[in-house]
């Protein structure tokens, strides 16, 4: 199970998303203080918009991680990972919406606020590597799935 190579891609998916629950994805500056973002808080802010984002990367991670057992069943691991892929595409859209509206609302909440900076912290790219790591592990489950029928053939 875990010597076939789609299982160590898939592995390295859940190390990157528990990696996102320690890095910041974005600093903001107004008017010389700074605000970060991370997964599991807004600095001054409201946490609780982070809630979906963490019960997103919570469920991604538990079905990369039922993806590896299911190394028998390749059919179904493909259209797993196929559906993982477009959901973490969905976060990173989230991601960057809950960002956005997080500038947006320091705007007001501080004094003579005249621009938010926003800069985009090591969150942003770890956020990246399930997307490589997840089309990865789909060509070799693909390929595993070919070397298999073609065999079946030649019986």
């Amino acid at each position: 199970m875990l010597q076939r190579v789609q299982s160590l891609y898939l592995l390295v998916v859940i190390v990157s998303y528990v990696l996102l629950f320690f890095f910041p994805f974005a600093e903001f500056t107004v008017n010389n203080t700074e605000y970060y973002f991370s997964l599991l808080k807004v600095s001054n802010g409201n946490s609780n918009s982070t809630i979906p984002l963490i019960a997103a990367v919570g469920l991604l991670c538990i079905t990369v991680l039922v993806t590896i057992f299911l190394y028998k069943k390749r059919i179904l691991q493909i259209r797993i990972i196929a559906i993982v892929l477009l959901a973490h595409i969905g976060f990173i859209v989230a991601l960057f919406y809950v960002s956005g509206s997080i500038a947006s609302m320091l705007t007001p909440h501080v004094a003579n606020a005249v621009e938010v900076a926003t800069k985009y912290d090591t969150g942003t790219y770890i956020v990246l590597i399930p997307l490589v790591f997840l089309v990865l592990a789909n060509r070799a489950i693909r390929k595993d799935e070919k070397l298999v029928r073609s065999t079946d053939r030649i019986r």
